[in-house]
């Protein structure tokens, strides 16, 4: 019976984890970052978190961007060294940062060459990206494919701050 009931909580352990965020989202505090992934590697930016994510195909570089109230304003995937990012960890990262959004976002894919707007900037689709973007709610995500892919997602806020 002891046995049976420490299979089930394994099992259950294993699920949970699973179904955990690998990564975070945009508006998280640095706070729980940290609880979800441990120590973040030295960087010698102070408002800079950054972890290396053990995945199949290597590692990737996660990298977190804090604002003044250590809260997450732009967080970037890339792989390390000679590791590969896969198409999937690319959509996972996405899926995660839309998930944060309400319900009736209105959240859109668009296309290389597509024009959009967001934080009041007119910007164009690149050849080699995938754009989601979502200007009411503040989120533009950009997943460029080659030459050295990466996947980047960004605040309002953080736009504003590098047009500075």
């Amino acid at each position: 019976m002891r046995r049976a009931r420490n299979l089930s909580f394994i099992c259950l352990f294993a699920v949970l984890a699973a179904v955990a965020p690998v990564h975070a989202r945009l508006g998280e505090k640095s706070a729980e970052l940290r609880a979800r992934f441990g120590k973040p590697e030295a960087t010698p930016q102070k408002n800079v978190l950054v972890w290396l994510i053990e995945e199949p195909a290597g590692a990737l570089l996660y990298t977190v961007t804090l604002d003044e109230k250590d809260v997450s304003i732009a967080e970037g995937l890339k792989p390390f060294r000679q590791a590969k990012m896969t198409e999937q960890s690319a959509r996972n990262f996405i899926a995660e940062q839309l998930s944060a959004l309400p319900e009736n976002h209105r959240a859109r894919e668009l296309k290389p060459g597509d024009a959009y707007t967001f934080a009041g900037e007119k910007l164009t689709c690149g050849a080699n990206e995938k754009v989601v973007v979502d200007d009411e709610h503040g989120l533009l995500v950009v997943w460029t494919t080659a030459p050295a892919p990466s996947v980047l997602a960004v605040t309002r806020e953080m736009l504003q701050r590098a047009r500075r």
